[in-house]
């Protein structure tokens, strides 16, 4: 590697800018669902496509586009990115129709894919071990930097430009990334792997990833006993089965299980990639908590956000220069035992819980995420072999982008069935206190799940002649619901990430990492 620290730097703001830049646009999606969705006309159990179809591509891709940057060059794979990221942000401003959206959105996770392992591999190679923890430690600052802007200018661009806005603007900042990273980005080629192109790994991939993703809402269309959900079930799972024992046998295979089965890549990520399913579970079950419970609203919710990111933006650096001097497990494992309690506080949250207290909480969960999320890409990153490193890189973003949608499905459905059950199941108590009846029990019930229900004047008349006003009897059915939804979302990733504590025993040391990856090497040019 070059000694002289500035064109490392230079070269690595170059590769900030493109990474921004995604992660920016991903985040738009939040507040521009609703808008695409009235726009074209689709119901809402369809608009979770826009999000299937996206990181299905990002998922599926990032292991063969880190091969093939490794072959024909990184900064190449990542100018190819941008300019189809690019693009595909004027087709979905400019798509007739919504199925021309659905392709639009493909593309871009395409251009993600691009650009993500080679990102990761390039802070191997420009920055010596101990140097890149600050290294990720500020790359994690910025993603995060994204993710908590994102939403809020997505928001205030909606407001102001119409939802067209945010893909045009994206797809203008893409092409103007190109700029910078062709002028202080170094070409870059790793070592090519013996053997022809896996193509039907490739396709195997694509099938069980597509199969497994958009499994909840075929299920949420058809019904879990429907046919249709079962062949998804099956195609996935066999698909899976396929996969792994081809790559077994190939060269060169799309999924390297040679770095599956090598623990000190293994374990590092799956410890992140649950902890990317708690960190969107958290999120997309407090969306429902903070918004619905009494006295909630969606501002709250954004404030809930803007403490979780900016908290792991702000602690991001710090804990990068941390894992430079302090080793990488410790602070991992410290990590995971600082966000158990905090989950173990998360599941205990009752409706009436103050808004400051939320924020305090979500803040600390972010500063343990920052901390072992940069602790855990040094270890894994550390321990791919020189070449290996396309694939290495390739895998590992293919695993942080299925922890999100896992995590966010994952907690919902969860969320959605525990608040159903608490619904009815205090629904009845109170029918049965107040001596409703059947049919007037039915309505009140059905009052509580859908908001906006007319009630009948008999039931209204009952509820009144008790002593117990409707709307309170309403709200208090709500906070029971949410209640019980919210705990059980929280012993869901307690559960989770008990599981990951018992794998940080199996975590790899520095020296392995040295080991692997070299102390100094130098930076292709």
């Amino acid at each position: 590697m070059s000694q002289d620290v500035a064109k490392p730097w230079a070269s690595f703001i170059a590769l900030l800018f493109a990474t921004f830049v995604t992660i920016e646009a991903a985040a738009f999606q939040a507040p521009v669902l609703p808008s695409v969705t009235e726009h074209f006309s689709i119901p809402v159990n369809l608009a979770a496509l826009i999000l299937i179809f996206y990181f299905v591509a990002v998922a599926v891709c990032a292991p063969m586009m880190g091969r093939l940057g490794d072959q024909h060059g990184r900064r190449r794979m990542i100018s190819i990115g941008l300019v189809v990221f690019g693009i595909a942000e004027f087709m979905a401003a400019w798509a007739p129709s919504f199925w021309l959206f659905l392709v639009a959105r493909f593309l871009q996770g395409l251009g993600v894919a691009c650009i993500f392992p080679a990102v990761f591999s390039y802070v191997n190679r420009l920055f010596r071990e101990d140097q890149r923890g600050m290294a990720l430690g500020v790359l994690m600052f910025v993603m995060t930097f994204g993710a908590a802007s994102g939403g809020l200018l997505g928001g205030l661009m909606i407001d102001a430009l119409g939802w067209r806005s945010v893909y045009l603007v994206s797809g203008v900042l893409a092409l103007l990334g190109l700029a910078p990273l062709l002028l202080w980005v170094p070409e870059q080629r790793g070592e090519v792997a013996a053997g022809r192109f896996d193509w039907l790994g490739a396709v195997l991939l694509l099938s069980t990833i597509t199969a497994l993703l958009s499994l909840p809402t075929w299920a949420a269309n058809f019904g879990s006993d429907s046919w249709v959900t079962w062949s998804i079930v099956v195609v996935g799972v066999a698909s899976l089965l396929w996969l792994w024992q081809h790559s077994g046998r190939e060269a060169a295979p799309i999924l390297d299980v040679s770095l599956l089965k090598d623990r000190r890549f293994a374990v590092p990520s799956a410890i992140y990639w649950i902890q990317m399913i708690l960190s969107s579970g958290v999120v997309y079950s407090l969306a429902f908590f903070i918004n619905t419970r009494p006295g909630g609203s969606a501002a709250q919710f954004g404030m809930v956000t803007l403490a979780l990111y900016g908290s792991t933006m702000l602690a991001s650096p710090i804990a990068g220069k941390l894992i430079d001097r302090i080793e990488p497990r410790r602070v991992a494992t410290l990590s995971l035992v600082g966000s158990l309690l905090a989950l173990i506080l998360f599941s205990r949250m009752g409706t009436s819980v103050p808004l400051v207290s939320v924020l305090l909480l979500v803040s600390l969960i972010g500063l343990m995420m920052a901390a072992n999320s940069t602790a855990l890409m040094k270890l894994a990153l550390g321990a791919v072999p020189p070449h290996k490193s396309g694939a290495g890189s390739g895998l590992f973003s293919m695993l942080r982008d299925l922890g999100l949608p896992t995590g966010s499905s994952l907690a919902l459905a969860i969320f959605g069935l525990s608040s159903s059950f608490h619904t009815r199941r205090v629904a009845e108590q109170t029918a049965a206190e107040l001596e409703l009846g059947e049919t007037l029990a039915a309505e009140l019930l059905r009052a509580a799940t859908v908001r906006g229900t007319e009630m009948s004047a008999e039931l209204t008349a009952a509820l009144l002649d008790s002593g117990a006003g409707v709307d309170q009897v309403l709200e208090s059915i709500t906070v029971a619901s949410l209640g019980g939804a919210i705990s059980s979302v929280g012993y869901l990733l307690t559960g989770l990430l008990v599981l990951a504590l018992a794998l940080t025993p199996f975590l790899g040391r520095r020296a392995d990492v040295q080991a692997v990856s070299g102390v100094g090497a130098a930076v292709s040019r």
